[in-house]
C-alpha cells in the first residue's frame, strides 16, 4: 500500500515572546535541507583541515568581514522596523518521515565505546523553544555524570551586528530588524542570555571548563577561535574529546537543523560513532523531521533518550552482535514503523524492543492496492447510479401525480 509523510503542527510551546535566533521558522529555518547539507560538507572540510592543523585552528578569512561596512550602516537606519526582512512568520507544520533508505546499522553494545555527552545551544535565550526536550537531555546528563562519563556545553554568542563577529551568518540574515526579535542571528536577553539552563548546566569547575561559546560556526567541531568559557588551554572540541579517548558522541541541544545537522556530520567526517537523540533535540522550523531523516539515513544512530541512558547506567555493556540479522531498527520514533529487511511478511522486533511494521511484497502490496481502489471504485459507482435512479424515479413519479 503507498506509504504517506503526514504532516503535524509542532507541539506548542509557551512563550510570552519571540526571542531566539531560531525561535521563528526565519530564513534558515526555511532553508532546503539538501542545499543546507552542501554547506555542512564545506563545513566538514574546512573543520577537518583545522583540526589536522598544528595549532588546531586555521586564521579567520578576510571575507567574512566583506561587506561590513555598508551593512553597519544599513543596520544603524533601519535595526528597528521588519519591513523588506529576507523573514517571513509563518506556521511551523512538521512532517513525520515514515520510511527511509539506509539506516545505522551499529549498536552501542557491539562494541567497547568510550562516549561523550554534547549539548548544544540549551541557554536561557532559547528557554520557551527547548524546554520540552529538558528531562530527556537532563536523564542522560545525570547517566553520564555518574558513571564520569564527559559532557561538553555549547552556547551561541552573536548579541548584534556590532558585536566584533561580524561573518557570512550576518549577511545571510540581513542588516534589516537586527534589533527585533524577528532576527534569528543575534541574542536578544543581553543580560543572560548566553547562560547554559541550569537544570542540564555544568555543576563542577571542571564542567565549567567545557563549555565553549561559539560565534562564527554552527558546528561545534569548527569554531575559529574557540572560546571557552572558563580559560585553561582548551584546543578544540576534537582534540579535547582526543585527550578523553572519546570514539562516540551523542548529541542533543538545539537546533536539529542547523547545529545539530552540521555537527552530526562533522563529526561522521572526523570517524566518530554518531548518537542522536530524537527526544533530545529542537529547532522552530518545518525541516525538524527531515534533518533527523537525512542524519538517521547518512550518519547517525538514532535513539530515545531512555534507550541511552539505560545504556549508560548499565555500564556501557558489550553485546556479540548476531550476523546476519533478521532486520535492523532505524532507531527512534522510527523503529515502530520500520519496515523488515527482508522485504517479505516478516515481524521482528529491533533494538530497545521496538515492534517493526508488517510488510509485504512489492507485487502483493500493488495487487492489494488495485483491488481496494477498484472496489471503491465499483461501490462509489453503484451508490451514485442507484441514488441517481431514486431521484429520475421520484421526479417521474412527482410529474404523474400532478397530471393526474
Amino acid at each position: 500500500l503507498k506509504a504517506a509523510q503526514v504532516r503535524f503542527a509542532p507541539p506548542a510551546l509557551s512563550s510570552p515572546e519571540p526571542i531566539a535566533r531560531r525561535n521563528l521558522p526565519v530564513a534558515r529555518r526555511g532553508m532546503n535541507i539538501f542545499g543546507q547539507l552542501v554547506g555542512v560538507l564545506a563545513c566538514c572540510a574546512s573543520g577537518a583541515a583545522a583540526s589536522g592543523a598544528a595549532g588546531g585552528y586555521l586564521p579567520l578569512p578576510s571575507m567574512a568581514k566583506a561587506g561590513e561596512e555598508s551593512f553597519d550602516q544599513i543596520a544603524a537606519v533601519h535595526k528597528d522596523t521588519t519591513v523588506g526582512m529576507s523573514a517571513s512568520m509563518q506556521s511551523n507544520p512538521l512532517q513525520f518521515a515514515t520510511l527511509t533508505d539506509f539506516w545505522c546499522a551499529w549498536e552501542l553494545t557491539d562494541r567497547k565505546r568510550a562516549p561523550a555527552l554534547l549539548i548544544d545551544d540549551m541557554q536561557i535565550e532559547y528557554e520557551p523553544y527547548v524546554q520540552g526536550i529538558v528531562p530527556q537531555i537532563k536523564l542522560l546528563v545525570e547517566a553520564f555524570r555518574a558513571r564520569g562519563l564527559p559532557i561538553f556545553w555549547s552556547t551561541w554568542w552573536r548579541w548584534g551586528p556590532d558585536d566584533g563577529f561580524f561573518n557570512t551568518m550576518d549577511r545571510f540574515y540581513g542588516p534589516i530588524g537586527t534589533a527585533t526579535p524577528a532576527n534569528a542571528l543575534y541574542n536578544h536577553n543581553t543580560e543572560r542570555g548566553g547562560d547554559v539552563l541550569v537544570d542540564v548546566g555544568p555543576v563542577t569547575e571542571e564542567e565549567r571548563k567545557r563549555v565553549m561559546h561559539k560565534s562564527y560556526s554552527l558546528d561545534m567541531f569548527d569554531e575559529r577561535p574557540m572560546h571557552w568559557l572558563v580559560p585553561a588551554a582548551q584546543g578544540t572540541l576534537h582534540s579535547e574529546l582526543q585527550k578523553l579517548g572519546v570514539d562516540t558522541v551523542v548529541q542533543v541541544g538545539a537546533w536539529t537543523d542547523d547545529c545539530i545537522i552540521s555537527t552530526a556530520f562533522h563529526a561522521f567526517s572526523l570517524q566518530y560513532d554518531v548518537v542522536l537523540v530524537e527526544d533530545g533535540v529542537s529547532t522552530a522550523s518545518k525541516q525538524h523531521f527531515n534533518a533527523i531523516e537525512v542524519m538517521r539515513g547518512a550518519a547517525a544512530k538514532v535513539l530515545f533518550a531512555k534507550d541511552v541512558a539505560d545504556y549508560i547506567n548499565k555500564g556501557l555493556p558489550v553485546v556479540a552482535p548476531a550476523v546476519p540479522r533478521s532486520s535492523k531498527s532505524f532507531g527512534g520514533r522510527a523503529s515502530a514503523m520500520a519496515p523488515a529487511a527482508s522485504g517479505g511478511v516478516e515481524g521482528d522486533v529491533g533494538h530497545g524492543g521496538h515492534a517493526q511494521r508488517t510488510t509485504f511484497p512489492p507485487e502483493v502490496a500493488n495487487l492489494l492496492n488495485t483491488v481496494i481502489v477498484g472496489s471503491l471504485g465499483l461501490g462509489l459507482g453503484y451508490f451514485w447510479g442507484h441514488r441517481r435512479g431514486e431521484v429520475a424515479a421520484h421526479k417521474d413519479f412527482s410529474s404523474r401525480a400532478l397530471l393526474f
